[in-house]
C-alpha cells in the first residue's frame, strides 16, 4: 500500500533469528550517515539487527540528509541527533522552507559525544586557546557540524569569527586538514573511525575540554537545542586522556509519523530486548541502555508505536506526556 511518498510494508518482526536459508518477505530502508561517522555504524548496527532477528531484509542507504529522506517517507527509519531533528522538523537553518514535519522519535540513545580534537603534543590545552587558530569549518556537504562549533565556542565566549577558519565540505575533510598540518583543531566525534585514523597517522591526539557544569549545559541547550555538556572520565575513549566536559546530542533513531504504530511497535520492542548483541558492532552501542532509551527531554515528538511501548512498560511519565504535546503542536 503506498501512503503519500512512504511505502509501507507488511512485516512481522519478532525477536528470533532467522535461518539460514530462509527468504526474507519484506524489506525497510535505513537512512544512515557517512562512512566513519558514528550514526553510520549505528544504522548498519540496526539493520544488522532487523535483518538477523526478524524476516526483513534491512538496507542503508548513506546520505548527509538521514531527516530529509525519513520526513519525505523515502526511508522507513532513520539515525539522527536531536539537534538536527529538532533544526528539520521545524525547517530552520540549512532546511529553512522545508520542515520535516512527519518526523518522529522511534527511539532516543545516550549521547553523541564531540568535541575539538588536536595532536597528542599541541600547545592548545583548552578551548578558550583556540583563538586564532586554524581550524576547518564552514561545512557545506555537513552543516550541521558548523552550529556543532557554534555550540561548543559559545560555552567560553568565542565564534567562529574568531578563529582563523579553513573552508572543508565535509567531517572527514576537517580530520583530513589536521592529519595533514594545515589545522590545528578539529571537531572530532568520540569514537568515530575518523578520530581513530587522525590518531594513529599523528602519534596521537586529545580533546580539548568545555567548561562544565549545570549552568554550561543549560546555556548550551537553551543557544542549540538538542545540546548540552556531559562529564567524560579519563580513559572513557581514545583522546580523552582526563576528565573533561565534551558536547553531547543525543542520538536519535527517527521513523516517518505515516509508518504503521505496529510497525513502530515492533522495531521498538526489537531494540529494547536486543541493544546488548550489537555490542561487537560498535562501542557506542555498549552505552545505549534502557535509561537512555525512556529519556523524556527530547526534540520531536514521539511516534505512536513508542508511545504504546512505553505505556506498556510503565515508562510513560507525565514528563514525557507534556514534551509530547508541547512538540506536537510546535510541529502543526
Amino acid at each position: 500500500m503506498r501512503l503519500g511518498r512512504l511505502v509501507l510494508v507488511s512485516v512481522v518482526l519478532l525477536p528470533t533469528c532467522r535461518s539460514a536459508d530462509s527468504t526474507p518477505d519484506s524489506m525497510l530502508v535505513i537512512a544512515v550517515g557517512q562512512p566513519g561517522s558514528v550514526l553510520n555504524a549505528l544504522g548498519t548496527g540496526i539493520a544488522k539487527l532487523v535483518t538477523e532477528r526478524t524476516n526483513t531484509e534491512a538496507r542503508v542507504r548513506v546520505t548527509s540528509g538521514m531527516d530529509a529522506l525519513v520526513g519525505a517517507g523515502d526511508a522507513e527509519i532513520g539515525v539522527s541527533a536531536s539537534d538536527s531533528a529538532h533544526l528539520s522538523s521545524r525547517g530552520l537553518r540549512h532546511y529553512e522552507g522545508q520542515p520535516q514535519k512527519k518526523l518522529r522519535l522511534l527511539l532516543p540513545g545516550p549521547p553523541l559525544l564531540l568535541g575539538f580534537v588536536v595532536r597528542r603534543d599541541s600547545a592548545y590545552r583548552t578551548l578558550g586557546d583556540l583563538k586564532g587558530a586554524r581550524v576547518p569549518g564552514e561545512y557545506p556537504n555537513a552543516r550541521p557540524m558548523y552550529h556543532d562549533g557554534v555550540a561548543m565556542l559559545g560555552t567560553v565566549g568565542l565564534s567562529w569569527e574568531d578563529l582563523d577558519v579553513l573552508p572543508v565540505a565535509s567531517f572527514r575533510d576537517g580530520i583530513q586538514a589536521l592529519i595533514e598540518g594545515r589545522a590545528d583543531a578539529a571537531i572530532g566525534s568520540v569514537g568515530s573511525g575518523l578520530v581513530q585514523q587522525a590518531d594513529a597517522s599523528l602519534d596521537g591526539v586529545r580533546f580539548l575540554s568545555l567548561p562544565g557544569g549545570q549552568e554550561i549545559s543549560e546555556g548550551m541547550w537553551d543557544a542549540e537545542p538538542g545540546f548540552h555538556a556531559v562529564p567524560v572520565p579519563s580513559g572513557f575513549s581514545l583522546g580523552v586522556e582526563e576528565d573533561m566536559w565534551l558536547a553531547g546530542k543525543e542520538a536519535y533513531v527517527t521513523v516517518n509519523a505515516d509508518v504503521s504504530g505496529d510497525l513502530a511497535y515492533r522495531l521498538v520492542r526489537l531494540l529494547w530486548d536486543n541493544m546488548e548483541s550489537l555490542r561487537d558492532v560498535h562501542p557506542f552501542f555498549e552505552r545505549w541502555t534502557h535509561e537512555h532509551m525512556v529519556n523524556a527531554k527530547v526534540t520531536i515528538p514521539f511516534h505512536d508505536g513508542t508511545i504504546r511501548f512505553l505505556k506498556e512498560i510503565g515508562e510513560w511519565t507525565p514528563e514525557h506526556e507534556a514534551a509530547h504535546h508541547a512538540l506536537s503542536d510546535q510541529l502543526k
